[in-house]
């Protein structure tokens, strides 16, 4: 008692939980219950995953999930050993679809889901020719099963010895899985026009931009692209700034005048080319408080407009492979 209470005031987190328990099952409860209330990533996962079968009277056997439909099986099973069946189910889908099964249609369906699984997973593994290979390597699985294995020494499974080894190997897979998510969104190849920046929730973003040095100002256009990540409008202060620095970093920041530029068909509801003035308060080279000054769009030099129109244009693979890409982000 004293090392838990000890352990709560250190942390400032921490509480103590008492719970009741089928004599028969308390030290599965109390490990399970353990691993639940953990203070770490692990725990709060498995809590986000517990969280829903609060709000079941039944607690859910499997699920099947695709992008618009999904199919949940409950527990639990009924009936004798020779016909046992799930309680029920249901499936959710567009148009208000939400349908409780009876018995026999959870049963077809869950046989129907299975068999299906079955025949993709087995064709997927003989696609990437895994099958008959032995690979463990994560250690994820606390107590796995015995493999049968030759007597190759390379085929025996390499698996994290401790907590602490095991955690060296989910950070080293996490890194893996962020480089490979930042270099996706990179275009496949240099455009002068397009620029890189990190958006919300540090997601790569890109757009293009076009400035030029006319009648003793700076004129800078932040153009949108299909698919950028987060756009140039939400991080236009800190664009600005970041911008200012790597191209004009001796001119005055009142000396520059920025425009938020949307082009045609940058976004399903954008038909027309806007260009619009961005006002901004500066201190020390860092610009703030972005306003849109959309009544003054009209007064623009048609020059400075051409160029962002060639810019646009000469970024059309940039945006092309823009718009095919699948959005990541905000």
């Amino acid at each position: 008692m004293w090392r838990s209470k000890k352990m709560s005031q250190e942390s400032g987190r921490l509480t103590q939980v008492c719970v009741w328990a089928p004599e028969q099952d308390a030290e599965f409860v109390r490990e399970l219950c353990t691993r639940v209330a953990e203070p770490t990533e692990r725990g709060s996962t498995l809590r986000s995953v517990l969280r829903r079968q609060l709000n079941r009277r039944r607690t859910i056997y499997a699920e099947w999930s695709g992008t618009n439909w999904k199919a949940e099986i409950d527990c639990p099973f009924i009936g004798p050993w020779w016909f046992m069946r799930n309680i029920g189910g249901r499936v959710t889908g567009p148009h208000g679809t939400h349908v409780e099964l009876s018995p026999q249609e959870a049963e077809t369906l869950m046989d129907r889901l299975r068999r299906t699984c079955e025949k993709e997973i087995e064709s997927w593994t003989k696609e990437q020719k895994l099958a008959g290979l032995l690979r463990d390597d994560t250690g994820v699985v606390v107590a796995p099963q015995q493999y049968r294995l030759s007597g190759d020494k390379n085929t025996a499974p390499i698996r994290p010895a401790d907590d602490t080894e095991f955690a060296a190997n989910e950070a080293k897979i996490s890194r893996s899985i962020l480089e490979a998510a930042v270099a996706h969104r990179k275009p496949p190849f240099k455009d002068p026009s397009v620029i890189e920046y990190e958006g919300v929730h540090n997601i790569p973003s890109f757009c293009q931009i076009a400035h030029r040095e006319h009648q003793g100002r700076v004129q800078f256009a932040l153009i949108h692209m299909p698919n950028g990540g987060t756009s140039p409008t939400n991080m236009a202060a800190s664009l600005a700034t970041l911008l200012r620095q790597q191209f004009y970093p001796k001119v005055d920041p009142g000396l520059i005048d920025w425009f938020d530029v949307v082009p045609p068909h940058a976004y399903n509801f954008h038909t027309d080319l806007t260009i619009h003035p961005i006002a901004m308060r500066h201190a020390n080279g860092v610009y703030s408080d972005p306003d849109w000054d959309i009544s003054s769009s009209d007064n623009l030099p048609e020059d400075w407009e051409q160029i962002i129109r060639d810019t646009i244009v000469r970024g059309q693979k940039a945006r092309d492979f823009a718009f095919a890409a699948p959005h990541t982000g905000p």
